[in-house]
């Protein structure tokens, strides 16, 4: 093969090359302005919502699901920050609507304590607005590091306290565990005997039967279990009022105005700055 035929044969594949890369490159900024126009609409929410105006957003949500075939999902995506400027307002709008995570699944029970979700929608919405920030990498792993460690405890604080419920639960026939709260992925009760029907239709607990052991596991993999037949200590870890605070705390000082700042502080300062935001108040 002489010279000039393998020139032509580098500058036909170069060209090739060139094509396919501006075909792929077309097509994502097509797709990306597909998702641009998809969930613009999200952004005409925000702040505390009016009961009407959670509805409709819930229905709009919905509708992207039933619009968007999970077989081609994957093809509305957007360029990394956009993604994360999209996940810090949606995470900041479930924090300030934590209702909206029940609409699509009826009325909002009446029991239902929204508290610790207001608190892991801060975190998540801190993370991403983390993640967006323009910061030396060891601090934004310092920082998402503190956030991360504070959803754990909040996960901790919950299942605790669903475990004094459990164990406060006044012991009858059928009895059921307490609603599922947040944290916990699964619960369940074992070994437990069965209570006796009498002739005259009573139902009677026979004595020395076990009311069992309630194996709960969070959504970290974690297990924990409740022998409801042995006293055992059910106390808080910490208090829920100043875990909640204390991410308030964070949540109220860790803007972007802040975030925007750390980086011009020197090293030293950097990171006294970030340990004393963590620093339970």
């Amino acid at each position: 093969m002489n010279k000039k035929r393998i020139f032509s044969v580098v500058i036909l594949g170069l060209a090739a090359l060139c094509a396919v890369f501006f075909y792929w490159h077309t097509q994502r900024q097509a797709n990306y302005a597909k998702t641009r126009e998809l969930f613009a609409p999200i952004y005409e929410y925000s702040g505390r919502l009016t009961a009407e105006e959670q509805k409709r957003f819930s229905e709009f949500t919905d509708s992207i699901m039933g619009e968007v075939e999970p077989s081609v999902a994957r093809k509305y995506a957007l360029p990394k920050r956009e993604r994360l400027q999209l996940e810090v307002h949606s995470m900041t709008l479930h924090r300030n609507n934590p209702e909206l995570l029940f609409i699509g699944h009826g009325s909002l029970p009446a029991d239902t304590d929204v508290d610790p979700y207001i608190r892991h929608f801060s975190i998540l919405a801190l993370i991403a607005k983390t993640k967006l920030a323009d910061l030396p990498a060891n601090s934004r792993k310092s920082i998402i590091s503190h956030l991360e460690t504070l959803g754990k405890r909040l996960t901790k604080n919950s299942v605790e306290m669903y475990i004094q419920e459990v164990k406060n639960l006044p012991f009858r026939p059928r009895q059921e565990l307490p609603t599922m709260r947040f944290g916990i992925a699964s619960a369940g009760t074992r070994g437990r005997d069965q209570w006796v029907l009498e002739a005259d239709g009573s139902l009677v607990f026979p004595e020395g039967a076990r009311r069992g052991i309630v194996h709960i596991t969070d959504t970290y993999g974690n297990e924990y279990t409740v022998d409801l037949d042995t006293p055992t200590d059910t106390s808080i870890t910490e208090s829920t009022t100043e875990l909640y605070a204390e991410i308030d705390w964070v949540f109220e000082r860790l803007t972007a105005a802040e975030l925007r700042r750390l980086p011009t502080l020197d090293k030293a300062e950097h990171s006294a700055t970030i340990q004393k935001l963590f620093q339970s108040e």
